[in-house]
């Protein structure tokens, strides 16, 4: 029942090796590192947004699409939500603040990019939701790659990747409790749906380490929130 604690602690230990390893790196090398991470990020995030808009029909091998004005209208209302609210703005003061207290720069940008890499997906809620019901398999299998994940993250975007254990803590730990207490409560749908605008974050935060051109990732947050709301609803 407890794996997301373990979660917690494979991020933490791999943002810790990271930052190891980054002292023996050259900034030239990190900075082409980080294109390569960006390059891969984009194509997990857009795989699996992928794999959760489009279905085969077994029978006719036709493919159609399902969830797709869903995303459309998530991702810029919660966009728009995000813009008024000002969320990318008030983040980046606060990592500011924490730059100030503990001396290390870019706390933002690894505190935000790695916590929607390691929350969002289908692997999250699915473990999250089995460790709830007894079997933490899922949430251990999510620890070794989020091991290796934060590594690479924290030696290229630095430490504010170890802080990204808080938010699985919550995040996960929260869903585990309440599949501990309620059972399978989560539908099929909204893991699908969850997913599919959660990768789409994701695939931005890869466009992110690619161009120079910000994508405000933090501004979209509010989409996820959104999807919560509609399935509650419908």
């Amino acid at each position: 029942m407890f794996a997301f604690l373990v979660n917690a602690l494979a991020v933490a230990l791999g943002g810790i090796l990271g930052l190891l390893l980054k002292k023996v790196i050259k900034k030239e090398i990190c900075d082409s590192i980080l294109k390569g991470i960006g390059i891969v990020v984009f194509i997990f995030g857009l795989a699996g947004v992928l794999r959760y808009m489009f279905v085969i029909d077994k029978d006719t091998l036709a493919i159609s699409t399902q969830n797709d004005l869903l995303l459309i209208v998530t991702i810029v209302l919660g966009t728009l939500i995000g813009e008024i609210i000002k969320i990318d703005s008030h983040l980046e003061k606060f990592g500011i603040y924490i730059e100030s207290k503990i001396g290390k720069s870019s706390f933002a940008t690894g505190f935000i990019s790695s916590t929607l890499v390691f929350c969002v997906g289908a692997l999250a809620i699915i473990g999250s939701v089995n460790s709830g019901l007894g079997d933490p398999s899922v949430t251990y299998l999510k620890s070794m790659l989020d091991l290796v994940s934060s590594i690479v993250l924290a030696s290229t975007l630095g430490f504010g990747v170890i802080f990204a254990a808080i938010p699985i803590i919550i995040y996960q730990g929260g869903i585990t409790f309440l599949s501990y207490i309620l059972g399978d409560f989560i539908s099929a749908k909204f893991i699908s749906g969850f997913s599919m605008v959660g990768y789409t974050l994701v695939a931005c935060i890869g466009l992110n380490f690619i161009i120079k051109e910000r994508i405000k990732v933090a501004n979209m947050i509010p989409s996820l929130v959104l999807v919560i709301i509609y399935y509650l609803i419908f």
